[in-house]
């Protein structure tokens, strides 16, 4: 679909103190070509800066991977940081070009793409359009979108970047609104119900009623294997013999990356969540005090995310009580929203719930909702995988 005739093509002045900087990275390269790929690399950078800067979207210029001098010597990059949401890749075209050349290297880990026209002399640039996503070498500027759809994109919560650690500022780790709440917050989301976790002994009691008669040995690597074949111990029956001679969250992680029972490796995942919460397996999970914005009920919505075997992503979502309520609301409800706001998943709070959650699976780029309501007070988040 082309978008041509409903784009607004921004026009951005190229300042002096902006060739200065394009010059002097371009400076540090080996070859001319790599020169002039690094001066309007940089260039397209602090145009697509600056127009943010003027509909006040806060970027982080500096930890940009355009703005490390090793990045810009080892691949073709022209990324912009926005805080909390993700790196937006900012590619030039001279004016008359039809076609922008976007390399491979940065086709993955992007919430998306704008093209930037620079005039001959490099004293102007013009925003002509943005892309969510590319598969291919080569954009098309006839089929650029409009740049409402880059400032909308902004406002999502992009799923993809958890995974990089990049998080808007309201979604906290399950530790720090701990430090905010009771004692019993901590508690509450430490993640495994109905176990005793405080052994690696223990840990491998929930391995083995997972994978009975040891069958968890099938999905680990043979190094893992190898190193606990070399400390046997006599009581071979047992189904937690070799125990010290591994890390339990070596074994947890790599059950996460080979199990493709979505119950299982939930709990797997909420396992390590137990013993070691910043393990790097299960990182992408955060949470988000709806309190003062659900008419003051004290909840708070908790959203993790796992990669699976096949390359699309698991998505958990929860709803718990928060401060010294042990139960959630009567009544109180979890939906997740198609991108047209229908609901294609709900759930409901009982007397007795002391949490609520949804599941579900996606691919990257699907965008989704979720709406916690309870009375006649309601929340929407909007989330891209």
């Amino acid at each position: 679909m082309s978008y041509s005739t409903q784009q607004q093509i921004i026009s951005i002045p190229i300042p002096a103190k902006f060739r200065e900087t394009a010059l002097e990275f371009a400076q540090e390269q080996p070859t001319q070509p790599k020169a002039k790929q690094v001066y309007v690399n940089t260039l397209a950078v602090l145009v697509v800066n600056s127009y943010l800067e003027m509909l006040d979207i806060t970027t982080e210029l500096e930890a940009s991977y355009s703005w490390n001098q090793y990045g810009r010597l080892m691949a073709d990059v022209a990324d912009l940081l926005l805080t909390g949401v993700g790196r937006l890749e900012c590619r030039a075209i001279r004016t008359g070009d039809r076609l922008c050349y976007v390399p491979p290297d940065v086709w993955d880990n992007r919430i998306g793409y704008v093209v930037v026209e620079l005039n001959k002399t490099c004293t102007e640039g013009k925003v002509r359009g943005f892309l969510p996503d590319i598969k291919t070498s080569q954009i098309d500027i006839e089929e650029l979108q409009p740049l409402e759809r880059l400032i909308e994109s902004s406002h999502l919560v992009h799923l993809r970047q958890w995974l990089e650690g990049i998080y808007k500022s309201q979604w906290q780790s399950i530790e720090e609104l701990s430090c905010k709440r009771t004692p019993q917050v901590a508690f509450r989301f430490r993640g495994v119900r109905g176990f005793q976790l405080d052994s690696s002994e223990e840990v491998w009691k929930v391995i083995e009623q997972l994978f009975p008669h040891r069958s968890w040995e099938n999905n680990l690597p043979s190094e893992l294997l190898e190193k606990m074949s070399g400390n046997q111990v006599e009581d071979v029956e047992s189904p937690h013999h070799n125990i010290n001679s591994i890390s339990v969250t070596d074994v947890l992680a790599q059950l996460l990356k080979t199990t493709e029972d979505e119950e299982k490796r939930w709990k797997l995942a909420e396992t390590l969540w137990t013993i070691e919460p910043k393990h790097p397996a299960i990182s992408a999970r955060r949470i988000m005090d709806l309190g003062m914005q659900l008419a003051n009920n004290p909840v708070a919505l908790m959203v993790a995310i796992l990669c699976k075997p096949d390359k699309t992503v698991a998505v958990l979502l929860r709803v718990y009580p928060i401060g010294n309520q042990s139960y959630l609301p009567p009544g109180l409800q979890l939906a997740g929203l198609y991108e047209n706001g229908e609901p294609f998943l709900e759930v409901k709070a009982r007397v007795v719930d002391n949490y609520i959650q949804l599941k579900f699976c996606g691919e990257f780029g699907e965008r989704f909702g979720v709406q916690v309501s309870v009375n006649n007070a309601n929340i929407t988040e909007h989330f891209i995988i």
